[in-house]
């Protein structure tokens, strides 16, 4: 009996000093994950890549540079064509973007009559910050943005429009959490909260036993925003009256459509006059495949399915030289060649909010 109640109690002790142990290890475990999760994001180089730069189209758009706060960090961007006089489009970059990420969209916007304000969030490309922090920092840098252009005389009495794509479609719908004038808000793959979007990449990654470190994630993300970590994109579009369209691909697994997007929530969504357009049409209903034209899908995977044998050629240790020569052989205009009708919604909803 005695032996029992020793074996009990050594059991007991090791738990404890497990438990000990695993509380200890788990806030450093959850800061490390963070900070690789939103480690900094820098621009593509060129000729290494299949994204349009800005030197593939100054010839077409002029621009300015312009910088803001937020927070500590001075963040960088853009002005393009701001002699535009159909408005402001404001862009809010995704996730592992940045000012540039956004350039056919902006041209878009630009060839429609509208002046573009893109820039990097914290820790993105050319902008200050070790990193991107976490999700809910693409709303305060949205306000920062903000808080300049009403700063700035020229844009008085302009329309201001906001585009925003995943973390930024976040911050295209939290931001009316803030008090800024603002037209209308097209808000594409966003999700509505910090933490539970948190929560559903955690699941992919490890599985159920993100669970476990759930206090510990709540805790992390509460002390680096305070109030702003529990801040949702429907109670900020419930807050107001002003025309938000809401985007989103029904196979969407990134920003999951049934589960943490925006849309995911319209039954507990009050704005009148808010819109929603689903994007259900085969390979064009994705998290980043929505932008764009069927053929110039059908492009990607014909060089896509190039590169895959360049690769496996050179056993995944490509020469930089054949690397540029394979990228100097892709029509970058035709690979990231818009929906029209996909921008034409969003275009016909900016009109429709000034009649």
């Amino acid at each position: 009996m005695k032996t029992k109640k020793k074996v009990l109690k050594i059991t007991g002790i090791l738990l404890l000093a497990l438990l000990a142990l695993f509380c200890i290890a788990s806030p450093i475990v959850v800061q490390a994950l963070m900070n690789d999760t939103f480690a900094r994001t820098e621009p593509p180089e060129a000729g290494l890549t299949s994204s349009i730069l800005y030197e593939d189209i100054a010839d077409r758009y002029d621009r300015e540079p312009v910088s803001f706060l937020s927070g500590e960090n001075r963040l960088t961007g853009h002005l393009y064509c701001g002699d535009n006089a159909g408005g402001l489009v404001v862009i809010a970059h995704g996730l592992g973007g940045g000012e540039g990420s956004y350039l056919p969209e902006m041209m878009w916007f630009a060839d429609h009559g509208y002046q573009v304000l893109c820039y990097s969030n914290t820790g993105c490309w050319d902008s200050e910050g070790k990193n991107c922090i976490g999700l809910n920092q693409s709303v305060l840098d949205l306000d920062a943005a903000l808080t300049w252009v009403e700063g700035e005389s020229r844009f008085d009495g302009l329309p201001v429009f906001l585009f925003g794509h995943s973390w930024g479609g976040y911050a295209a719908a939290a931001i009316f959490h803030f008090d800024h004038d603002i037209t209308a808000s097209a808000s594409v793959a966003g999700f509505n909260e910090a933490m539970p979007m948190i929560m559903e990449w955690g699941r992919g990654m490890i599985g159920p036993l993100i669970y476990l470190e759930q206090p510990f994630i709540w805790l992390n993300q509460k002390l680096t925003f305070g109030d702003t970590f529990g801040l949702t994109a429907v109670d900020a579009i419930n807050s107001t009256d002003t025309p938000v369209l809401i985007l989103h691909g029904d196979e969407d697994t990134t920003v999951g459509y049934d589960t943490v997007s925006i849309i995911s929530k319209k039954n507990e969504i009050t704005n009148p006059n808010v819109r929603y357009l689903v994007c259900d049409v085969g390979r064009r209903n994705g998290h980043n495949s929505l932008f764009y034209s069927l053929e110039a899908l059908d492009y990607a995977d014909e060089i896509n399915e190039i590169g895959s044998r360049i690769n496996e050629q050179y056993g995944y240790d490509v020469p930089e030289e054949v690397l540029r020569e394979y990228y100097a052989s892709v029509d970058k205009f035709r690979v990231r060649e818009l929906d029209q009708g996909f921008m034409e919604s969003i275009l016909t909803f900016y009109r429709d909010a000034v009649k």
